[in-house]
């Protein structure tokens, strides 16, 4: 199982034949590069030599950066991950539309029972999503995501909670206004760690579907001309429950939430790397079930099968 790390305060980041040096006020301390999965600098005062960057790249290690508010701003992948990727791309291309609606009903249908199965969990009750997964039409044309969605995060995070994503928190912050001016501190924490979270499994799908051979631009569902990872923003759907488990524990244990993320918190959240996810009637590390989900996406549009096994988590 590969492993992640978050760089939280000042080092220097470099390269030491076959590992990550890690240079701090604490000492040196060293990783094997084929040991990562995913480095997440998270500190200003953090220096990377280019070597480094290079080894990461072949050794297939993404790096997720955040900016000056500590939130994940930028992704670096790899940049050749399967030998027939040029092949793979003009299948990508051409995918037929019959082929992504199957997809991402698929997609779609097991975000729902994901969903279901955590409230179940949490709750005691389903609230009705593992009979509205059966209702997903083809390309999900009733919305059925959506509607599941906002019966879900009401029931998981309590009445009046509402996703705030961060291009709303930016263009508040712009602004000079509040997201909610009667948001609770349990429901901006929340959005915090959910918006933490995701951004940190995005990275770790956007790494499976460039080693696939996959452009993670060309999605299947999602296709802002704005997005450059609208392919990992689709595949991740199923697997954003791994976030909300530990976002919803950490809201529930702490007596007195911080006011914002701290290391401590973020650390939690990053732990959702080391999960293990069913896949093909067995439990997989996350990463190497993310990388079978994203070759099966491609034998799927390259037209080698019709069903796509999809991650439980």
């Amino acid at each position: 199982m590969r492993r992640s790390i978050a760089i939280q305060r000042p080092a220097r980041l470099s390269l030491d034949r076959t590992m990550l040096l890690i240079e701090n006020e604490e000492g040196q301390h060293r990783v094997p590069l084929e040991d990562l999965m995913v480095i997440v600098l998270d500190h200003e005062a953090i220096a990377i030599t280019e070597p480094l960057l290079g080894a990461l790249g072949s050794e297939r290690v993404a790096m997720v950066v955040c900016d000056v508010k500590h939130l994940p701003s930028a992704l670096l992948l790899p940049y050749e991950g399967h030998g027939l990727m040029a092949q793979t791309l003009r299948a990508q291309i051409e995918a037929s539309k019959p082929t992504k609606k199957q997809l991402w009903r698929a997609i779609v249908q097991e975000k729902i029972r994901s969903q279901a199965r955590l409230l179940v969990e949490k709750r005691g009750m389903d609230r009705g999503l593992a009979a509205m997964a059966k209702d997903v039409r083809s390309g999900d044309t009733s919305n059925r995501e959506g509607a599941a969605a906002t019966l879900y995060f009401a029931e998981l995070f309590g009445p009046g909670f509402a996703r705030v994503r961060r291009d709303r928190a930016r263009i508040a912050a712009i602004l000079g206004e509040p997201v909610d001016a009667d948001a609770s501190t349990t429901f901006r924490i929340a959005n915090a760690l959910l918006n933490y979270g995701y951004a940190v499994l995005r990275a770790a799908v956007a790494r499976a579907v460039v080693l696939a051979g996959l452009h993670p631009a060309l999605g299947i569902f999602h296709r802002h001309r704005e997005n450059t990872f609208s392919l990992a923003d689709d595949l991740m759907e199923p697997l954003r429950v791994l976030v909300d488990r530990i976002a919803f524990d950490i809201v529930e244990e702490m007596p007195q939430l911080p006011n914002d993320l701290t290391p401590e918190l973020k650390r939690r959240v990053l732990a959702l790397l080391t999960a293990e996810v069913r896949w093909g009637g067995a439990m997989w590390p996350l990463d190497a079930a993310l990388e079978a989900y994203a070759a099966g996406v491609r034998a799927c549009l390259i037209g080698e099968t019709k069903e796509l096994a999809i991650p439980a988590a």
